[in-house]
């Protein structure tokens, strides 16, 4: 008797290592690995998502659990089976290709700035045994079973067999918060079978998934505390299904909380704070007045000595307070004779999170369309955090954690360089210029592509600064020579906006330097958030246009010539975020603030915020 098989209802893919992890209804988890990403996946044609405002919306294509991002940033459809992905290949064709014969369709099917184009022809004609002047639409089910079974011959589906492995594993999730907000670089040891594992919470709070022992054996969590340096056991994990399990880090203690356990369980009636990041513009009243609360309320609840808050920063707001003033009835006006609407009635921002939720699926209307892995059109990401420029609050929380660290020390917990894979490995010294690796960390964080497919030097290139500019373009065989192109990934602004990324461009037009637009320093110069400045994470002042020299009389009387600037800065944003950018230009979010004042409120330890950088170049 044949086993049925279960279902599988959704799909991630994950480039580091080459596996594509399948969501099973029960919990489990199928991973794939090994053979070719066609097969991975279940995509016989190679068929991705075409993008809608930046956004993966694949509205008309049927069938898929999931997407699947490559390290070149492409993104294509996951397919719970083979069946499920041949599907949609024959609908794709007679969707896209219905009215063209083989050799007409090729061309858009397999553009030639990505395959040989004319062999594809030949090959898939030879294969298929289709008439070179039949149309695709008139073609009976036969022919076109041959031609989905040449298509994925061709793409390489049935590559490699003998390397592919298929594993049946329940796992669990484990995140490390504080109640309000997800805890990074946290350490933890998972002990299985006797043998100690110590592992640590990215940037997210989230650890490498735990895969349940196949002889059903418990996983125990410890933490070790920071004041007796004793390990303590904080939970266990074990069964059939898997779960989520939360480490809360709560009044300076450790517990561990099963994902289907509330936060404050112990508190009847109060319920886990929202965090809400702060936008251009924004204050304690503002932000108090529109969610119920108070600004003594939130700055109690945050820890601030003042009211001051800074763009980009997370905020915790008690929900209890909210849900209790949203519920209530309305008041009456002594000057009215109708009740006066409650503030639930008011449009109410959402509140902007942090960390990512499961990728949506888009309601725009789209199509798939192929692509070969690591080559052809460049596909951005969807963007999962909502509100401005979603990178900043990474690249924010990323600088209050690192605290003023220099290189040295910052490379021993993580190396930026390492994280986009752009050859270079450790961050100290004057070689090994980190800007443009931390600015693309951050980007790579909040989802967007950082590298180009199938051009040269595309992982070098994401370690400089003047790779947000321009980089080595494809080049046919017969020519040469590689040019230099404009980076498709980004699109430059006229002037800048709250979180563009700005490069410190010399007098050659060469980029050397590279950070986050963060406010303004006068009505000369922009603050910067970026890394390798003064060999930190900080916010430091830059020119926004080339000073020229001038000269001077001194207090002597005499004529002294001070010497100019060339640096300037350009700015980018990436392509995904160009449709909001073109919204953002009419309000740039940029305040007139300190440089000095950011760093010491953000627990930056730093004595130079004042000075115009003059980083490594990259």
């Amino acid at each position: 008797m044949t086993a049925i098989m279960p279902k599988l209802i959704s799909a991630t893919y994950h480039p580091n290592i080459e596996v594509a992890e399948f969501i099973c209804e029960d919990g489990r988890r199928l991973l794939r690995h090994g053979g070719t990403l066609p097969w991975r996946i279940n995509n016989p044609g190679d068929l991705t998502a075409l993008l809608v405002d930046g956004k993966p919306a694949p509205k008309k294509a049927k069938g898929y659990v999931g997407f699947a991002t490559t390290r070149s940033g492409r993104i294509f459809l996951i397919f719970p089976d083979e069946i499920s992905g041949r599907t949609e290949l024959k609908a794709n064709l007679k969707r896209m290709h219905g009215d063209r014969t083989i050799p007409e369709a090729i061309p858009f099917y397999a553009p030639k700035n990505e395959n040989n184009t004319q062999k594809y022809i030949d090959d898939l004609l030879k294969s298929s045994k289709v008439a070179a002047d039949k149309k695709i639409g008139t073609c009976s089910e036969a022919e076109i079973e041959n031609i989905v079974d040449s298509i994925a011959k061709i793409e390489g589906y049935h590559a490699s067999p003998e390397t592919r492995k298929e594993t049946w594993v329940t796992v669990s999730t484990i995140n490390a918060t504080d109640g309000t907000q997800p805890l990074p670089e946290v350490e933890i040891i998972l002990e299985i079978g006797g043998q100690s594992n110590k592992v640590k919470s990215n940037s997210a709070g989230r650890f490498p998934l735990v895969i349940h022992p196949a002889d059903k054996k418990p996983v125990h969590v410890s933490v070790v505390d920071q004041k007796s340096k004793k390990t303590m056991k904080v939970g266990s994990i074990k069964g059939d299904t898997g779960n989520d399990f939360n480490l809360l880090a709560k009044f300076r203690k450790w517990k561990g909380i099963a994902g289907s356990e509330k936060f404050n369980s112990s508190t009847q009636g109060q319920k886990k704070p929202m965090r809400y990041v702060v936008q251009p513009g924004d204050n304690l009243g503002k932000i108090a007045k529109i969610y119920r609360s108070t600004v003594a309320a939130i700055k109690d609840e945050n820890n601030l000595d003042s009211d001051r808050i800074y763009p980009g920063e997370t905020l915790s707001i008690s929900s209890r307070d909210r849900e209790k003033s949203l519920s209530a009835p309305a008041k009456l006006d002594a000057h009215a004779s109708k009740p006066t609407a409650p503030i639930a009635a008011k449009k109410i921002p959402h509140p902007v999170f942090v960390p990512a939720p499961p990728i949506p699926i888009s309601t725009q209307p789209s199509d798939s369309e192929r692509s070969k892995e690591g080559t052809g059109k460049i596909l951005a990401l969807i963007n999962p955090l909502s509100g401005r420029a979603p990178w900043m609050p990474i690249a924010i929380a990323e600088a209050k954690l690192r605290r003023g660290e220099h290189e040295a020390k910052i490379e021993k917990k993580i190396s930026y360089h390492v994280e986009i894979d752009d050859g270079l490995k450790s961050l100290d010294g004057p070689r090994n210029a980190w800007c443009a690796a931390f600015v693309n960390w951050c980007l790579m964080q909040a989802k967007y592509p950082i590298e180009n497919s199938n051009f040269p030097n595309r992982r070098a290139a994401k370690g400089r600064a003047h790779g947000f500019y321009e980089v080595s373009g494809p080049k046919e065989k017969s020519e040469a020579v590689v040019i230099m192109i404009r980076n498709p990934l980004f699109v430059e602004l006229d002037k800048p906006i709250y979180g563009a990324i700005a490069m410190v461009t010399s007098k050659s037009n060469h980029g050397h330097h590279v950070g986050f637009v963060y406010a303004k320093h006068g009505d000369k110069k922009l603050i910067l958030l970026g890394g390798n400045q003064d060999s930190q994470i900080n916010f430091s002042p830059f020119n926004i246009n080339a000073v020229a020299g001038y000269t001077r009389k001194n207090k002597d009387g005499k004529s002294e010539y001070h010497k100019g600037n060339p640096n300037h800065l350009k700015f980018f944003v990436p392509t995904a975020y160009y449709e909001q950018a073109k919204k953002d230009l009419s309000d740039p979010g940029l305040e007139n603030l300190s440089a000095a004042e950011i760093n010491k409120s953000m627990g930056i330890e730093t004595d130079n915020s004042n000075s115009n950088r003059s980083p490594s170049t990259t």
